[in-house]
């Protein structure tokens, strides 16, 4: 079945079923009479449909490889920030001298990540250091760093806690751009809890999508837990689906959105065009 159809099909899913068949009246004598007993029902309206998208159409449009290389990763961060998403404080460092002035700018602790056209899976490779506080605990991880295969400079970030969330986008040739939102950090392989919607969205379509995950209890403030700001997480949404469009983004993702009752903000962003 092609996804077109996997896609109209689940659009036509909430229809009523067909009726069974009922043997019809014989025709009266008088077809006038006949007639004005038997007046059609006005028909009701047709609910409206949101951008809602198919399960077999999720895997599909997801399971598509994406040949396209990564925008580098500063580039990525800048096209972030001008087109306004939450974002952490960040610097990129290409040499020693410039640590402390990063670490005044990002703040402390930090994390640093090391950076490359060609490093993808920074926590596979070892590139991520954490809770760095001192000028001599960075100097020491930017060494170790800039020695992994590819490193070409490291990136200094304000460490976050809080929710993590996934979001994401990814153009397909059939339905356009599909932005997608989903529970991150140690939910993401228990619960493989995601929503998707066909963009641009709305501000409804941004919150359904939220309310629509296994785990919107835990979004909501479960087991005494702070509520986050659902609001917030629905602007990054409409903003990432107009963005994605805008800039003819082939695919991203920004994992994690570190998300609390005080805002969410971008922690990392990975971006094919």
């Amino acid at each position: 079945m092609a996804l077109l159809d996997m896609f109209k099909g689940k659009h036509q899913k909430g229809s009523a079923a067909p009726k069974a068949a009922v043997k019809r009246p014989a025709i009266a004598k008088n077809p006038v009479k006949h007639a004005s007993k038997s007046k059609p029902k006005p028909k009701t309206a047709a609910k409206p449909v949101h951008n809602v998208v198919s399960k077999p159409v999720q895997k599909a449009v997801i399971a598509k490889p994406m040949p396209s290389p990564k925008l580098d990763d500063e580039k990525a961060w800048e096209l972030l920030k001008q087109a306004r998403f939450p974002v952490a404080p960040f610097m990129f460092v290409r040499k020693e001298a410039d640590i402390p002035v990063a670490l005044k700018k990002v703040g402390i602790p930090a994390v640093m990540k090391v950076s490359g056209p060609n490093i993808i899976h920074k926590t596979d490779l070892g590139g991520i250091r954490k809770d760095i506080s001192t000028e001599e605990q960075a100097k020491i991880a930017f060494t170790e760093l800039m020695k992994i295969k590819g490193a070409e400079k490291v990136q200094f970030q304000k460490q976050l806690s809080g929710l993590e969330l996934i979001v994401g986008a990814k153009s397909d040739s059939q339905f356009g751009t599909i932005v997608s939102v989903g529970l991150g950090g140690i939910y993401v392989e228990i619960l493989k809890d995601v929503t998707f919607r066909v963009a641009p969205i709305g501000m409804e379509d941004a919150l359904a999508m939220l309310k629509e995950l296994k785990g919107k209890d835990i979004l909501m403030g479960a087991r005494g837990q702070a509520a986050i700001k659902l609001d917030t997480v629905a602007d990054v949404l409409i903003r990432l689906g107009r963005f994605a469009i805008a800039e003819k983004i082939k695919e991203m993702d920004i994992n994690p959105l570190f998300c609390s009752s005080e805002g969410c903000w971008a922690a990392d962003v990975r971006i094919m065009k």
